[in-house]
């Protein structure tokens, strides 16, 4: 836990979260927290359930059981990809499925760029705009 983070509340909350495969059990149980101004890495063997915690989260999969609860009370059973973009999670996973002719950035915000009025991609926006929300290191509400 982080200093100073003793008495506060998560920013997002994961609790039992439990995903099965065809009968194999992928995750067991697994409690994660992430509070404000915390940035993880989760590292772990191939198979170890990283990517699929993460997809969970993302709402790319759906957990077989768990809750997902955020700061200010908000508790899911599970997440859409929609939802999980409208509560500011953005995952930058590590297979290889990302595009490759794209650098961090551009692939941080694929399929959600941000444009002008004439539609033109403003890649120097989406750097401030991860800058920003960097350095403000919390729930990644970073207002335009």
């Amino acid at each position: 836990m982080k200093k100073g983070t003793e008495h506060a509340e998560p920013v997002i909350s994961m609790r039992n979260i439990k995903k099965e495969f065809s009968g194999v059990k992928v995750l067991d149980g697994i409690t994660f927290d992430v509070y404000a101004g915390e940035i993880h890495c989760l590292v772990g063997e191939n198979g170890a359930g990283k990517s699929t915690l993460m997809k969970v989260l993302s709402g790319a999969y759906r957990p077989s059981a768990g809750r997902v609860s955020f700061a200010g009370g908000a508790t899911y059973d599970y997440l859409t990809p929609a939802l999980s973009r409208r509560l500011g999670i953005n995952i930058v996973y590590q297979e290889n499925d990302l595009v490759p002719s794209m650098n961090v950035v551009e692939n941080i915000f694929v399929g959600s760029e941000k444009t002008n009025k004439f539609g033109l991609i403003q890649y120097e926006k989406m750097k401030e705009y991860n800058a920003r929300w960097a350095e403000k290191g919390d729930s990644g509400q970073v207002r335009e």
